[in-house]
């Protein structure tokens, strides 16, 4: 027997804002702050802005949501630990729940770097830190286990790294949990902070913006990086009925695939996206002409907008002008590893709402780009939308979300 899977609670915690209510707020009206950086040390053609939280208003979130044992944590473990103590609190669920064995609820997030950014101040303090001292420096594990104890987790807690698409990838794996039976409740999402490495790494391939992100622009050169976390609940639909939660959102399928193309570069034939989108239709048992809009990846480099906009063309053929699609990288930056989250959570907030996110940032529309890209804010009421992630090393993942309009379980 197949369970159904939907989304009872959101946390989040963006450059466009803390907390659910600022973040619909403002990325729907496409309201940015990236903050201007000192020091070019990786060259200073690329070097200017990142996606830096907000210092005070990340001070008053987990003020909020930890206890004054968790803010000893680690960077990453703190934001992520508040953003989901922020969606168990929206989902209705009580400190201790009664409902759900703890044995039934599970942890899967995802992260591109983790606490790396531990590591780069250790090794400021101490550049003749052996590799065994630095890894241990990294506590990379903590950031699922943190959740698991805080929300009385004792089922399977995951921490994925598939680089940019480990959002969706934590999301599918816990979806894919929930709908076999193994559990009936997972927290699920994405995390990465400021790393200096991760941004010199962009800078050597000269992927980073000169001046704006601008997704699917004829003239984008590049993507700005943030930092961000985004949690959701994920529930057995007879649970969350029982507990008469709210709904945003059902899952209904998910697809991956991997590239085995290059470790950096994007395989130009794009068959590994269409392959990730076809086997999300396939596992949600859907027609392609289902699909009313995309969360697109769009991270604004020209490799990157080319190979989405062409498995979009392939995957939809003629009816691909019919598709409402938009990227919100342009308002959020690229988070890395909670980008997909992120983006997970403007579907759900999507549907709950109608009201489809814009696309930002575009002044010239590239000629490739055969969907309709929505760019500004649209009361659209989609029915199936489909979040797209595609990473570094060719791990491509889709996750398909359907409208939730109250039908009784089958």
């Amino acid at each position: 027997m197949k369970h159904r899977v939907v989304i009872t609670g959101i946390g989040v915690a963006s450059v466009s804002g803390f907390g659910k209510d600022a973040f619909f707020r403002n990325v729907w009206k496409g309201e940015s702050h990236m903050t201007p950086l000192q020091g070019g040390i990786y060259g200073e053609e690329f070097q200017g802005q990142y996606g830096l939280l907000d210092a005070a208003e990340l001070a008053a979130y987990e003020a909020r949501y930890l206890t004054p044992q968790e803010k000893d944590y680690a960077p990453c473990c703190r934001l992520t630990l508040a953003a989901a103590v922020e969606a168990a609190e929206d989902a209705g669920l009580p400190e201790t729940s009664a409902d759900v064995s703890p044995l039934a609820c599970g942890v899967s997030l995802g992260t591109t770097h983790g606490e790396l950014h531990c590591l780069e101040q250790l090794l400021k303090e101490h550049p003749d830190l052996s590799m065994e001292e630095a890894m241990a420096a990294m506590p990379h594990g903590e950031i699922a286990a943190a959740i698991a104890r805080r929300l009385h987790c004792s089922g399977d807690v995951l921490l994925h790294t598939d680089a940019c698409a480990s959002g969706n990838i934590a999301a599918a794996h816990a979806f894919q949990m929930i709908r076999s039976g193994r559990l009936k409740r997972v927290i699920t999402g994405g995390v990465d902070l400021y790393s200096m490495i991760s941004e010199g790494t962009f800078s050597i391939l000269r992927a980073l913006a000169k001046e704006k992100l601008r997704p699917f622009d004829r003239d984008r050169n590049g993507i700005i990086l943030s930092e961000g976390a985004a949690v959701l609940v994920l529930e057995e639909l007879e649970t969350a009925l029982a507990r008469k939660a709210h709904i945003y959102g059902e899952i209904i399928g998910q697809g991956q695939s991997s590239d085995a193309y290059h470790m950096a570069a994007m395989d130009p034939e794009a068959t590994g996206i269409l392959a990730a989108m076809e086997r999300a239709a396939n596992d949600a048992h859907i027609a392609r002409d289902a699909i009313d809009y995309i969360c697109l990846h769009g991270t604004g480099t020209v490799t990157n907008d080319t190979c989405e906009m062409k498995a979009v063309s392939e995957f939809f053929g003629e009816d691909a002008s019919r598709i409402s699609a938009s990227s919100i990288k342009g308002t959020l930056g690229h988070a890395l590893g909670a980008a997909a989250a992120l983006e997970l959570a403007a579907c759900a907030i999507t549907l709950d709402t109608g009201v489809v996110p814009p696309n930002c940032n575009v002044q010239n529309l590239d000629e490739h780009c055969t969907f309709r890209l929505v760019t500004q804010p649209e009361k659209l009421e989609p029915e199936v939308v489909l979040n797209s992630a595609y990473a570094f090393g060719g791990s491509n993942s889709c996750v398909l979300l359907k409208k939730w309009r109250g039908e009784a379980p089958a």
